[in-house]
């Protein structure tokens, strides 16, 4: 929690303060609903997925940081990604939003250039609402350019998206490189630099790690990938500023958080092979 915390107010504002009004977007976007709908079974025999509303365990892991540490955010819908609808927030979160309009992502992009602050994590920007039959779920890739937001962290869609396929589904834990910036609050926390994670990853254009916009690398358990991936980047564009995640920090809270009682399901987390080491207990456990 405490690394999306020094994000929110790294990215923010300089001063990490902000002021009365409203300045930070947090988007509950019925697209990505839509996006694990296609992509997860539902809860019961066997499956502690949500279906559809498997996407809450991100944006809500978000809500859970905002709210206890005192930050205020306004929840925003699909409607309100425009540029009009951007303009009265210094920052916005993207939380593992894989499906997105083309309209969207070039009206994010335009936000960025004009200096908004973007945090964004996983799979967000990758898929398009556009239909397209030769995909597994019939959903457009998005290709960059003004219609990919991975583009604002200078990653070009590669063939191979997750971490699953080369890490035989073991996931992912993330080495830290960089202790600056979002980073800086896990500097003495951390044994051997690395922060347990346990689920899976982006795969990123490789770059060096020394690299001054690499803060973190993906830990890929496979003798094929002998070298960490890119896991945190934080790039400038224009007069904006992007921190993009190739993991979902926010899960790592949300055994912190309580879902609506309207989709009860089983812990989602605690599947075989995940990172036990770091993560929280629920509310209200020891």
């Amino acid at each position: 929690m405490k690394l999306i915390r020094l994000l929110v107010l790294t990215a923010g504002a300089a001063t990490a303060v902000f002021p009365a009004n409203v300045q930070v977007a947090l988007l509950d976007s019925a697209n990505t609903r839509d996006f694990f709908a296609r992509h997860y079974p539902t809860c019961g025999a066997g499956s502690f997925y949500l279906g559809a509303e498997e996407y809450q365990r991100y944006f809500r892991g978000w809500e859970y940081v905002l709210q206890t540490n005192g930050i205020p955010y306004e929840l925003i819908n699909d409607l309100d990604v425009t540029e009009t609808g951007l303009s009265r927030f210094k920052l916005l979160i993207l939380s593992n939003n894989a499906e997105l309009t083309s309209d969207q992502s070039k009206a994010v992009q335009q936000w960025v250039i004009r200096g908004g602050r973007l945090i964004a994590t996983f799979g967000s920007g990758y898929k398009s609402t556009d239909e397209d039959s030769r995909q597994v779920d019939n959903l457009k890739l998005q290709k960059g350019g003004t219609v990919g937001l991975h583009e604002l962290w200078h990653d070009p869609m590669s063939k191979l998206f997750s971490s699953n396929p080369v890490n035989n589904g073991a996931g992912t834990d993330i080495l830290i490189t960089q202790y600056t910036g979002p980073t800086a609050c896990l500097s003495g926390q951390l044994t051997g630099d690395l922060l347990p994670y346990g689920a899976e990853s982006n795969l990123l254009v490789r770059r060096p790690l020394d690299a001054k916009d690499v803060l973190g690398a993906v830990m890929i358990k496979n003798v094929s990938f002998p070298r960490p991936e890119p896991g945190i980047i934080s790039t400038r564009l224009a007069a904006g500023l992007v921190v993009y995640y190739a993991f979902a920090p926010e899960y790592i809270v949300s055994k912190e958080f309580n879902l609506p009682t309207s989709i009860p399901c089983p812990d989602g987390q605690n599947w075989s092979g995940r990172s036990a080491a770091g993560r929280a207990p629920p509310q209200g456990a020891p």
